[in-house]
């Protein structure tokens, strides 16, 4: 028992004076496990979810608290107003949503396409679709990619980018990278000849600038709440009812996306205004950073 607490302590040290390159490592570590799970396994085309990489990424996560002496509360994982932020990030994340596809239904309507509403299981990244069993797939799998990248994201990077910068300059870092971390599915299409380069960098273009804002929300909600349950529920929501829902015209399932996923990106910078107003409305604690007298387990 020492000897793990002198590791632990080694580690916890570590953390405290290398607070951007060690999340930074812990973060390449989960780009070569999402690498070797979507472009050498076939799991992904066989079952529509690459359960592996998250997985993985999660154990990485809980190895390196365990490693630095840390629980997961220290990352936010608690029971403290938890029923509160759960609300914030929740209700939130249903509004921004329910904006999206109500705009869509709208235009499509105005422009004589007869939307209909179809709820089916749908993977948006390879296209697969299927039943029941396939849909409770892609359930699974967004839980646990959600506690996967909410504890690496924000969970990891943004609690040791507090150490050395403002909470603004961190959550913009760790959104920015978010942001990138998403870049693995539009090369994938290019190297499987599903769209040429142009198609690929218009893509990955338009994936990192929404999943960077809506990593900037999650961001907020982690630093306004002190919980990683709000940013977890409302990454969970986001991700299943848009493999879920859609909405289809007389062009096809899911022709006018154009207007859902541009009404979805702004939605979530206006869900800024909506954590900061019911966070103050509750006198919700935010989270200090490690080593500062944060409060600890």
């Amino acid at each position: 028992m020492a000897v793990r607490g002198a590791n632990a302590n080694r580690t916890y040290r570590l953390s405290l004076t290398y607070p951007i390159w060690v999340p930074l490592a812990l973060l390449a570590i989960a780009v070569g496990l999402r690498i070797v799970d979507i472009f050498l396994l076939p799991l992904a085309e066989a079952m529509g979810e690459a359960f592996l990489h998250k997985a993985l990424g999660f154990l990485l996560v809980l190895g390196y608290l365990w490693a630095a002496g840390r629980s997961v509360q220290a990352i936010g994982l608690h029971g403290r107003l938890a029923g509160r932020a759960l609300w914030i990030g929740g209700a939130g994340t249903v509004l921004v949503l329910l904006l999206g596809y109500g705009l869509q239904w709208v235009a499509s309507s105005a422009a004589g396409k007869q939307p209909a509403l179809v709820i089916t299981a749908i993977d948006t990244r390879t296209g697969l679709t299927g039943g029941l069993g396939f849909a409770l797939l892609l359930v699974a799998g967004n839980v646990v990619n959600s506690f996967m990248e909410e504890g690496l994201f924000r969970g990891i990077n943004l609690t040791h980018f507090r150490m050395r910068l403002g909470p603004w300059r961190a959550n913009l870092l760790q959104a920015a990278i978010f942001g990138v971390w998403h870049v693995a599915w539009p090369i994938k299409h290019l190297l499987d000849g599903e769209t040429d380069l142009a198609g690929a960098a218009s893509e990955a273009g338009i994936i990192v600038l929404a999943s960077a804002i809506s990593g900037l929300a999650w961001g907020y909600l982690y630093l306004k709440t002190n919980s990683l349950w709000a940013p977890w529920l409302s990454h969970m929501i986001n991700n299943t009812v848009l493999n879920l829902v859609h909405i289809q015209t007389v062009g096809g399932l899911d022709a006018d996306v154009t207007v859902l996923y541009p009404v979805i990106t702004v939605a979530y910078l206006a869900m800024l205004l909506w954590i900061k107003v019911w966070a103050a409305r509750w006198g919700m604690p935010e989270p200090r950073p490690w080593g500062t007298g944060e409060r600890t387990p």
